[in-house]
């Protein structure tokens, strides 16, 4: 959606469907399985730059 593009960090928690949400960018935490990110350290910078 156009209006989350410029968050950071998104979340998810999911038992057993990691595989399907890697599909779509999310990777694992580290020692918090249940727990994926996206994760974009520069978008504030990057959005700076477009604005």
């Amino acid at each position: 959606h156009p209006s989350l593009q410029g968050l950071r960090r998104f979340l998810l928690g999911t038992r057993d469907a990691h595989g399907l949400y890697q599909q779509f960018g999310f990777q694992p935490l580290p020692n918090l399985a249940p727990w994926m990110q996206i994760h974009k350290p520069n978008v504030y910078k990057e959005t700076m730059k477009i604005d």
